[in-house]
């Protein structure tokens, strides 16, 4: 023992130990700290505490603050500078996981138990819920599979997950912000938990039409005197759930995430579960506020030959969910809407990489994979942006609009057959942008509004354009954003909508001339696409020219074209005939065609390739087909889903072994520069010595 300077007894060796620690391992940190505290000496410089850090009253000043007083301005992560394994933060793509062009958006506050269940409705069996008998659903006008009755009061809401028809017996409904009345036609609705959920309510404000009392049977006429609502809800048998095995990233999106997630009674009808509560896994669609006035003021305006609305704003704000719900609101005045999609990434009826217009005839319940349609025109740009090629994508814009105005928008044919009330000899316009509204984005956003002279324009968030608006000027009205789900990236529901399309059954074509909606009825999922089998295509007969478009292409000499082809995704297009080369029709640095003289009917994809013949898969009708003798080679590919057998999992079946899938290779990389680089971290600097 002995005593310090202050008198303090000192328990512990007298001496220091004999072994002296080395230069490059001093001691450890808990020695550090003692000794740093025993010493005086004054710290160092960047070790003192930050005078502004400990202040407690700090006004933080942005360029447009109107938050509130009370609110927290939360840090942005920092970026990760440029780097060869990371590529450059664009706010034109789609599929950057950093921050979005907004503020992000705090997650929902705790909400009460009431408000919290999506599903009031008490089910109560040959009370207020009734199995449906196959001898009944002739009176109803329904087909086959397993259907139940739902008598519902005006306090009742219901909400369901899977896929199912819905049709409108008595009374009138909202579903998603629209409202069906009766007698309605049977609607298909696909709920999966990567989407807002849809939630059925009595509409008690509407007026709905005379029921379907003639055709009830005797057993359901005491309903119309006791329930404001009478709906049926049947099997949809369509297979769509087959995608769940096909993207193992959305596997079970159709099932509850867990078991007490769903209700315990069963309605009895396969791939239906009502949902009662609500969890981070199942959210409900909720109609904002200035949604709900803005949509109110599209539908109270007057039937003008020349409404065209402009749908803008950030990514990840809702403006495909606000669209859609668009045109169901002006499904309810118009028996056809016309709908042009600029937004090359998230596409709503199309897969990503073109410009297209639809033309839509029935509600939309259900999110974009649910409801692949074939356009009316379209051009093929073959990127998910257009910061590569924004002439060609403005040209292609300026054709789709042109086309609308000369034969869409005063159809010339007659409107949909049967007792309608609906406006026929008119078709409005709903233009959804693309979600990049920054630098060029805007400056294309700009041309866009110049090229089709909206009416309406529903912009999210902070107006965007602040220069002068067309000579006439449109309603502009700003809407809230709504908080996303998070669930699954842009890159992954890119993936499912393209694997969706290409396993989609479309129905025969229609002739020339008829302006009709072409969407897939039920999808073929039983063959991986490595399995089906391909068209075979003579190319000296059936090709007359190969492009590439997209940065770098060209470069790609002649002789590698085979290579690039190999496995490629394609856009089928019909463009003007030119003279016939020999083997693979394909020119150097040629221009893609100009949308003036020519129009995409789909994508394909070239599953191999010789110097004569190539193996195309594609779900386009042969009735189209003919047309298309161009090929059309972007930047886009197939997502690996496509490569894949998801046949391997099922033992009775013998699917491609997994080192024989075609283009994929697993294990250890050869070549230079396949391994991955080592980065040493223990290098000193001389002053670190």
């Amino acid at each position: 023992m002995r005593e310090d300077a202050n008198g303090r007894v000192l328990l512990g060796l007298t001496q220091p130990p004999k072994r002296k620690p080395s230069p490059g391992n001093a001691s450890s940190s808990r020695k550090k700290k003692k000794n740093h505290d025993r010493r005086p000496e004054r710290s160092r410089y960047f070790e003192e505490p930050d005078p502004f850090r400990i202040q407690e009253d700090i006004i933080a000043i942005n360029d447009s603050d109107t938050s509130d007083e009370g609110d927290i301005e939360e840090p942005e992560p920092v970026q990760r500078s440029w780097s060869p394994s990371a590529p450059l933060n664009d706010s034109s793509d789609e599929e950057d996981e950093g921050p979005a062009p907004v503020p992000a958006l705090r997650p929902p506050p705790t909400i009460s138990e009431e408000i919290n269940t999506l599903s009031t409705f008490c089910p109560i069996r040959d009370q207020n819920t009734f199995t449906l008998a196959p001898d009944e659903f002739g009176s109803f006008g329904l087909g086959d599979g397993a259907a139940i009755l739902l008598a519902l009061s005006a306090s009742d809401t219901i909400c369901f997950l899977g896929a199912y028809k819905l049709s409108v017996l008595h009374g009138s409904i909202t579903v998603c912000g629209t409202t069906l009345q009766s007698p309605s036609r049977v609607h298909h609705v696909f709920a999966p938990r990567s989407s807002p959920l849809p939630v059925i309510a009595v509409e008690t404000e509407s007026r709905a039409g005379p029921s379907k009392i003639s055709t009830l049977p005797p057993r359901f006429q005491s309903l119309l005197a006791t329930a404001d609502a009478l709906i049926v809800v049947q099997e949809l048998q369509t297979n769509v759930s087959g995608l769940e095995v096909i993207c193992r990233a959305f596997d079970r999106v159709f099932s509850p995430y867990r078991r007490n997630d769903e209700d315990a009674f069963d309605f009895g009808v396969p791939g239906v579960h009502m949902v009662s509560r609500r969890t981070k896994h199942s959210e409900p669609f909720c109609l904002p506020l200035s949604w709900s006035s803005a949509l109110s003021s599209a539908s109270a305006a007057e039937v003008d030959a020349s409404e065209v609305y402009v749908v803008e704003g950030p990514k990840k704000t809702g403006k495909s969910t606000f669209a859609r719900t668009l045109v169901n609101r002006l499904l309810a005045r118009y028996q056809r809407v016309a709908y042009l999609e600029c937004d090359l990434g998230q596409s709503e009826f199309t897969p990503g990489g073109m410009v297209a217009l639809n033309i839509i005839e029935s509600p939309l319940f259900g999110p974009p994979f649910t409801h692949p349609t074939l356009p009316i025109h379209a051009h093929y740009i073959g990127a998910t942006t257009p910061k590569s090629s924004p002439s060609h994508y403005l040209s292609a814009i300026q054709s789709l609009v042109q086309s609308y105005r000369l034969d869409i928008q005063i159809p010339t044919d007659m409107g949909i057959e049967g007792d309608d009330d609906r406006t026929c000899d008119r078709i409005p316009l709903v233009v959804n942008t693309m979600g990049w509204t920054k630098g060029l984005g805007a400056d294309l956003l700009q041309k866009i509004h110049d090229m089709v002279e909206p009416t309406q324009i529903f912009e999210f968030e902070a107006p965007i354009i602040d220069n002068a608006w067309p000579a006439r000027a449109p309603a502009h009205h700003l809407l809230k954003p709504i908080p996303s789900l998070n669930l699954y990236s842009a890159v992954d529901t890119r993936s499912l909508s393209i694997m969706s399309y290409f396993h989609a059954v479309f129905p025969s074509a229609i002739g020339p001339g008829a302006f009709r909606q072409i969407t897939a009825t039920r999808w073929n999922t039983s063959l991986p696409l490595c399995a089906r089998r391909p068209y075979e295509v003579d190319i000296s007969v059936a090709v007359d020219r190969v492009i590439l478009t997209g940065a770098g292409m060209e470069d790609v000499r002649p002789s590698e074209i085979q290579c690039v082809l190999n496995g490629a995704l394609v856009g089928l297009v019909s463009c003007e005939p030119d003279t016939p080369l020999d083997g693979i029709p394909y020119i150097q640095g040629a221009l893609p065609p100009s949308p003036e003289v020519s129009s995409c009917y789909g994508l394909a994809l070239i599953r191999s390739l010789s110097p004569k013949v190539l193996h195309v898969l594609t779900p386009t009708p042969p009735a189209s087909l003919h047309k298309t003798r161009v090929l059309v080679k972007g930047e886009m590919e197939l997502p690996i889903w496509g490569l894949l057998d998801f046949r391997t999992d099922n033992d009775e079946v013998a699917g491609v072994e997994k080192g024989k899938v075609p283009f994929l290779q697993w294990g250890k990389r050869e070549g230079l520069g396949a391994e991955k680089r080592r980065v040493r971290r223990n290098l000193m600097r001389r002053g670190q010595m």
